[in-house]
């Protein structure tokens, strides 16, 4: 009886201690847990469980924490065979963020789990994981089909071994998966095969992948394919990401149809025949991001057709920042139908770009606007570098280049070896200034030919200010510039100009010595301009005249003038003054001439008012003095009337003379002329006539030269004809008897009345008709003599022209011309 009562109290005793030990199970199972679990980084923070009737474990709650990832269990159900988790909640920290308090302190280790080589199987229904990589949490389903190894399922496909030191994920991933997630386009398929290996610091991953995407922009689809083997690790500790995507191949490619974007058919034509559709892109070495710095060493984007190639190599970035801290070099090797090669070399640098580059054409594309009405440009070059600093700040740039052009043809003009060389500088103040120092060799343009012009062109602006003003200085020369009608050397062209709204320009052209300066406003409305001629020698047109006139000589002078006018609308007025003008023309001589122009030019024609001009003495064998008269234009034709002078002691008329007409008409009037200057050849001829003439000379003037029809002289007063110790005359008097009375009364005649018809020929042939009345006082005998007279006039002329006075007169002036040339 003692024995069962003992029995009893025992039980009853051990019945106690389990109550109690049930009772307070849950600080009992922490006490016990916590330092088991501590031994393999497992923090437990709370559990709840009892038991069911069938003995199972009943576990209402457990939270643990390890390595900083959190996962709470509830509705668990525990027995020998099966542990069963209704639900769980896993929430995974951002690994990336050191600045998370938790996050700090953390130092992730390599795996050491104690795995039980027996234990029940786990299965977890519901599975929900809470991470900075989604914005929704992914649902899963966890079946445990034998020991440490897991099937997943619901959003991921996965199978997952576990073992003491590595966790291995196999996991397949598409389109269908990822939409549970992400929203994506469509037009996007992708399959990925990846077996993900984690040993508790390092993440793993090799990946088999199959993707393509389509973008539709318009009618035009650009498409990216991906197809190949990747690799990648994750160090959580260091956060250095390393991925080798080498094994890749892709290809991106638009279609033919996205050309018809671009309206232009000529530019359509031109991209199609230069740019490849189809690329493929290489990232031959891997690829690293370790802490905030992204690594890339090579990136190439090849043609499929073709050779050209970019290259991108040397790539690092802070993903903090990446504009700032970019540096990377690129490579581009282009070529194409049209294009025979463009090379570019650039080097970035935080926010500093140096580039090279190299461009070769044969000929500008046939779209480009100057190219119209059949241009054509041949033999393309450029070559220079460029540098910028502190792009994203202020940014301050310095360009070189050369530009070079074999030939070309641009609207009717034909250019031969064109060269440039252009330096411009933008400063952190965004002050622009371009400089281009350019050359050409010849240039055509209709009858027009110009040689070795050179042009060195300023340009500086203010790109800061709301209106933009741009400083133009330049200055252009040639060594010659001809024409069919005119060659100009030695040509230069000095000018400022101010371009906003409208260009305010002022030009210094000195052509041959000569000078000249232009100002003018050209706008859209308006293009007024103003023409100074500077007080200068007119011998300065010496080279320009000699063109028109080779016999003509230009020894003395002023001109000066001022002209303004608006190009737009053809209207100029302005004068022109001519003072102590002096030139030789052949063997003539014009001395002191002066005149003061005023004019205006309006739809083409010009018009001069009538204006006096003296010419002090003209020498063309007769020496004509005190010449003036007035100068007039009238619709660009030019006419001096009212012509008066002194010559053979007398004086002249003439009523108009128009230069530039070939049909006219003008009459000269002598009066007083001394007989014995217009007679008498020289001193030994023995023939002298005295008395005083006058006479009227229609001369007209044509296209086939100069004539005088039907011109008189008659004497005024009486005269005298004396011949004495003239050979011919006496010659004559011998040979014909039967006229020697006669004639010896012409030997010394008192002339009453002389008349003589004139009639001159263009060729030069003077005809004289000659009516002499007069009476020999010696011989008491009355006289009635007619005689005609034929005689080259321009013979005669140039005999008077080479008389000493005269050649002394032209070996002086061509002497003073070669002292002022020289």
């Amino acid at each position: 009886m003692s024995f069962k009562r003992a029995c009893i109290g025992l039980l009853g005793i051990v019945l106690s201690m389990a109550l109690v030990a049930y009772l307070f199970r849950l600080p009992l199972t922490s006490w016990y847990l916590t330092p088991m679990l501590s031994k393999n980084g497992v923090a437990l923070h709370c559990v709840d469980w009892s038991l069911t009737r069938m003995l199972d474990l009943n576990i209402e709650k457990l939270c643990l924490t390890y390595q900083g990832q959190q996962i709470e269990l509830a509705g668990i159900i525990a027995n020998k065979q099966q542990v069963s988790v209704s639900r769980a909640n896993f929430i995974v920290s951002d690994l990336t963020n050191k600045q998370q308090p938790d996050a700090s302190q953390t130092e992730f280790k390599k795996l050491a789990l104690v795995l039980p080589e027996q234990r029940p199987l786990i299965s977890i229904e519901q599975l929900d994981v809470v991470s900075p990589f989604t914005d929704t949490p992914v649902r899963l389903a966890i079946q445990e089909k034998r020991l440490n190894h897991f099937t997943i399922s619901r959003d991921l496909n996965a199978d997952v071994a576990i073992s003491n030191y590595e966790v291995k994920a196999n996991i397949t991933f598409d389109e269908q998966v990822a939409e549970r997630f992400v929203t994506l386009p469509t037009s996007s398929h992708f399959t990925t095969q990846s077996q993900i290996k984690f040993d508790g610091i390092t993440v793993a991953i090799e990946s088999s992948i199959n993707a393509s995407y389509q973008h539709a922009l318009a009618q035009c689809d650009l498409g990216f394919t991906s197809e190949g083997q990747l690799s990648a690790k994750y160090q959580l500790n260091q956060q250095h990401l390393y991925a080798d995507l080498s094994a890749l191949q892709n290809q991106l490619s638009a279609n033919r149809d996205c050309l018809n974007t671009i309206a232009d058919q000529q530019h359509q034509s031109f991209v199609e025949a230069q740019l490849p559709l189809t690329w493929q892109l290489h990232i031959e070495k891997p690829v690293s991001v370790e802490g905030k710095l992204l690594s890339i060493p090579t990136v190439k984007l090849q043609a499929i057709e073709g050779q050209s190639e970019v290259t991108v190599s040397n790539t690092t970035l802070s993903l903090q920042d990446p504009l700032a801290s970019l540096n990377s070099q690129v490579s581009i090797d282009f070529n194409s139908k049209d294009i025979d090669e463009l090379k570019l070399n650039a080097h970035l640098h935080e926010e500093n770009v140096s580039a090279d580059f190299q461009l070769s054409l044969d000929s500008l594309p046939a779209f480009l606007d100057f190219q119209a009405d059949g241009a054509l440009v041949k033999g393309i070059g450029a070559k220079g570098k460029l540098n910028i600093n502190d792009l994203f700040t202020s940014p301050t740039a310095k360009l070189n280049t050369n530009i070079s052009v074999k030939n070309a043809l641009i609207s009717g003009a034909q250019i031969a070896d064109f060269s440039s060389v252009i330096d411009a500088e933008h400063n952190a103040q965004r002050h622009l200034v371009v400089n281009a120092n350019s050359k050409v060799k010849s240039l055509t343009y209709d009858d027009m030919n110009a040689a070795k012009i050179s042009n060195e062109l300023t340009l500086s602006t203010d790109l800061s200010v709301g209106e933009l003003f741009v400083d133009i200085d330049a200055k252009t020369t040639a060594a010659k510039l001809s024409t069919a009608e005119l060659t100009l050397n030695k040509l230069s062209v000095v000018s400022k100009a101010l371009q906003s709204r409208a260009l305010q320009a002022t030009h210094h052209v000195f052509a041959d010595g000569f000078e000249a300066l232009v100002s003018h406003h050209m706008s859209e409305v308006a293009h007024p301009f103003e023409l100074v001629i500077p007080e200068q020698a007119v011998s300065k047109l010496n080279p320009i005249i000699a063109q028109f006139e080779p016999l003509a000589t230009v020894t003395d002078g002023v001109v000066s003038g001022i002209i303004k006018g608006d190009v737009n609308l053809q209207q100029a007025q302005g004068r022109v003054q001519i003072s102590k003008f002096s030139a030789l023309y052949n063997d003539y001589l014009a001395n002191d001439f002066a005149v003061n122009l005023n004019g205006t030019f309006n739809s083409g024609q010009l018009n001069i008012a009538a204006t006096k001009f003296t010419l002090n003495e003209l020498r063309a064998g007769a020496v004509v003095k005190n010449i003036q008269g007035q100068l007039q234009v009238t619709a660009n034709q030019p006419c001096a009337a009212n012509l008066t002078g002194q010559v053979m002691g007398g004086a002249f008329v003439v009523n108009k003379y128009c230069p530039l007409s070939d049909n006219q008409t003008a009459t000269v009037k002598f009066e007083n002329i001394d007989a014995s200057k217009l007679v008498t050849l020289d001193a030994e001829s023995g023939i002298s006539l005295s008395g005083r003439l006058a006479g009227t000379l229609p001369v007209v003037i044509s296209k086939q030269g100069i004539e005088v029809k039907q011109g008189q002289l008659v004497n005024q007063g009486d005269g005298k004809l004396l011949i004495t110790n003239n050979a011919g005359f006496d010659a004559v008097k011998a040979q014909q008897q039967e006229l020697s009375t006669t004639l010896s009364l012409l030997e010394n005649l008192d002339i009453k009345k002389l008349r003589s018809s004139v009639n001159l020929k263009p060729d030069g042939w003077l005809h004289l008709g000659v009516n002499l009345e007069g009476y020999n006082e010696a011989q008491q005998q009355a006289v009635n003599f007619n005689y005609n007279h034929e005689e080259n006039v321009f013979t005669l002329l140039r005999a008077l022209r080479l008389s000493d006075e005269i050649t002394q007169r032209v070996e002086k002036e061509y002497a003073k011309k070669g002292n002022n040339d020289g």
